[in-house]
């Protein structure tokens, strides 16, 4: 691979011949040439160095970057961000009892991962964390995944990894800058169906160029398919669902209707500098599948679910100073959500028992700094600012309903140092202050403010062009959400405003192999140990009188090793294998009580692993498989009293697709069609305790571009 045009570096975002996957190494020199390396306003060719390209990793794992567009077993239309995470290596996502998908990162909990879009966190709010069921990725240029504690600038509660999401960027490097037309439309057996359409339009403005992008989809599902076979031993999966009152082929109540959309402008000069405008929305209407195992599940409904985000941006570009070189970015977002719940007394839907209505605003504020010190170094400050506002009205039905107040302020300041130590080692540390207040609890007990300091230290060795060392400690805390707090959930929990933070104390470890000759055989190869231990943990207990309690009593010890390989042999012309593995050891230790105090984590397999497999293209079609392994995980049954145990499962998916020309120039040139089954073996195949995921789906779609 050649270095030379990139003397900052050491290593910066490669990109494999992979049609799913992304490496982002970010390992570099001690060259004083270009001391500052902007994240924002550089592209990554295929197998060559361009720039560091966020996520900056110094000491941490590698970042696994997907394009939605290219995924192993290609997707719908503006497929919804958990179906995309489903195929992501080293991600977990289930569906919880209230109809949400949760994201999962080395055993992590969903409120310690944090979701971003184009630099601002999505996961701030009322539960603090973002529902990927219905996170739309129309006009979404990729979908990165870090594990761990990457950096300490990516705001406050960012503790188990980071999720970006790229909309309003520059270009891709190799993507011309011309005007863009694309629309694709899908459908499977039970008639779900998709339609999508989405524009770009550059005009070259002075010593720039300015973009217009936008798009909007459509979703309807009838439900999904209800999966074959028994569904479980009566504790993990419960009695066989026994069909929607429309259609007995398909799960209970898992119907929606969605439609999104996006508009967006950007300015960028030649200097680097740049401007950008984006605002994106959604509504959706969808039931909730209530769980099998237990007697007195959910009966749920979200009749009208809407959320709004505007943000706008802007940054300097590397520019000289009278210190060297710096650069500034700047964002700032407001996000807006209204949600209304219906609970019924039984699964004939037909009378409503209690409503809940919610409405959310939260403000965010990021700027970030970096300028390049003495001796090839280089600093990095952050500062995240937020506050969420939310409006919660109980029984929403009755006249006398009033609704109440509570909001909450997350603030995070950090700052981090890379030197270079040697030619080819680079050393980083920093350290971060977050806090958090409550100054509106509903009447309830507020928390005051609450302050942590987290630090990290990492470094990362090149032995040579295609191996390299990387290795990290940190210590970081997580905030509780409003919702953890102050919120009964429909009369299912009693809350408890007394919750303390969580501390997650991490250690990681591995190598890289790439490049080099690894490059020059198409291979990849990365190995990652780590060992987490969270203390006061947030965990859920059953009250003697059925209700749910969130209290911190646990530590939460985890050990294991990630695996990540591929293979895109030049001689197979296109074909590629792909392959990840997680192996873990979690457990929870009360800390009230000394002995017999060790158990196993909720929702949290121990083993998870996928391989993929793409052929070459023949005659102008291009096949793939793809199975995905999940370990026996446990979960706690309300009706028991105790722990009972998931067994592991595996699910294969497989589609074949071809691309025809349609004209040679212009608009609309190439149509793409895709026939694809999940779930081939109509297996039931559970998220969690009572929750399966769908049973075998046939998809048909259709692509013009």
């Amino acid at each position: 691979m050649n270095m030379k045009g990139c003397p900052s570096q050491i290593g910066g975002m490669l990109r494999y011949s992979l049609p799913a996957l992304v490496v982002a190494l970010s390992a570099q020199s001690a060259s004083a040439q270009a001391p500052v390396r902007d994240s924002s306003a550089q592209k990554i060719e295929p197998l060559s160095v361009r720039g560091s390209r966020a996520p900056s990793v110094t000491g941490g794992a590698t970042a696994v970057v997907v394009r939605p567009d290219s995924l192993p077993i290609p997707l719908q239309p503006a497929p919804a961000l958990a179906d995309i995470l489903r195929q992501t290596a080293f991600v977990t996502i289930r569906q919880n009892s209230r109809g949400e998908m949760e994201i999962g990162v080395r055993g992590s909990d969903s409120r310690q991962a944090s979701v971003m879009l184009d630099g601002l966190p999505l996961s701030v709010g009322w539960d603090s964390r973002m529902d990927p069921s219905i996170t739309p990725t129309t006009g979404m240029d990729q979908v990165t995944v870090v594990r761990g504690l990457s950096s300490l600038l990516y705001g406050a509660n960012t503790l188990g990894g980071v999720i970006r999401m790229d909309l309003n960027t520059p270009l891709r490097a190799g993507v011309t800058n011309a005007p863009s037309l694309r629309i694709g439309t899908g459908f499977d057996q039970f008639s779900s169906r998709v339609l999508s359409a989405t524009a770009a339009a550059p005009i070259t403005l002075g010593n720039g160029t300015f973009r217009i992008r936008g798009g909007i989809t459509n979703r309807h599902r009838d439900g999904f398919a209800l999966p074959g076979g028994s569904p479980g031993d009566g504790l993990t999966g419960g009695a066989a669902d026994p069909g929607d009152v429309g259609n007995d082929k398909l799960r209970t109540n898992t119907d929606l209707d969605q439609t999104d959309g996006f508009g967006a402008l950007r300015y960028d000069h030649r200097s680097g500098a740049y401007v950008g405008l984006t605002g994106t929305a959604y509504t959706a209407e969808r039931g909730v599948a209530p769980e099998q195992h237990i007697t007195a599940p959910r009966f749920w409904r979200y009749p009208s679910q809407s959320r709004s985000l505007g943000i706008i941006s802007a940054g300097t570009g590397v520019q000289k100073t009278p210190l060297g070189f710096g650069s500034v970015n700047a964002s700032a977002g407001v996000t807006t959500q209204d949600l209304e719940i219906e609970t019924y007394a039984n699964r004939t839907y037909a009378s409503v028992s209690s409503t809940e209505k919610g409405r959310e605003r939260t403000n965010i504020a990021r700027l970030e700094a970096t300028h390049s010190l003495p001796f090839s170094a280089q600093l990095k400050l952050a500062g995240t600012m937020s506050t969420v506002a939310y409006d919660e009205t109980l029984n929403a039905h009755l006249a006398a309903s009033t609704a109440t107040r509570f909001e909450q302020k997350l603030n995070s300041y950090g700052a981090e140092l890379e030197v270079p130590v040697a030619s080819r080692l680079l050393v980083t540390g920093g350290v971060v202050r977050d806090e958090a207040s409550t100054p509106e609890t509903g009447g309830r007990t507020s928390l005051g403010t609450l302050q942590k300091t987290g630090w990290r230290l990492g470094s990362t060795l090149m032995v040579d062009e295609g191996v390299r060392f990387h290795a990290s400690v940190s210590e970081r805390a997580r905030f509780p959400a409003l919702r953890e707090l102050y919120s009964g959930a429909l009369n299912r929990f009693d809350p408890n405003p007394n919750l303390r933070p969580e501390n997650l104390l991490g250690f990681e470890g591995g190598v890289t192999l790439d490049g080099g000759k690894f490059a020059e055989q198409g291979f990849m190869m990365q190995v990652v140990g780590f060992r987490h231990v969270l203390d006061d943990a947030v965990i859920r207990i059953t009250l003697p009188n059925r209700l749910f309690r969130r209290i911190n009593r646990d530590e939460i010890r985890s050990a294991g090793a990630e695996v990540l390989t591929s293979w895109a042999p030049v001689a197979l012309k296109g074909a590629t294998i792909t392959a990840d593995a997680t192996i873990q050891k979690i457990r929870v230790y009360d800390q009230t009580i000394t002995t017999d105090n060790e158990r196993r984590p909720e929702h949290n397999p121990e083993q998870r692993g996928s391989l993929a497999v793409t052929s070459p293209t023949l005659a102008g079609f291009r096949a793939s498989v793809m199975g995905r392994y999940t370990g026996t995980q446990y979960c706690q049954h309300p009706d028991l009293g105790r722990q009972v145990e998931l067994a592991s499962q595996t699910v294969a998916d497989a589609a074949v697709s071809r691309t025809f020309g349609v004209r040679s120039s212009g608009l609309l040139q190439r149509l793409t069609a895709l026939v694809a089954m999940d779930n081939l073996g109509n297996k039931t195949v559970y998220d969690q305790c009572g929750l399966p995921q769908p049973g075998r789906t046939i998809r048909f779609g259709l692509t013009l571009n």
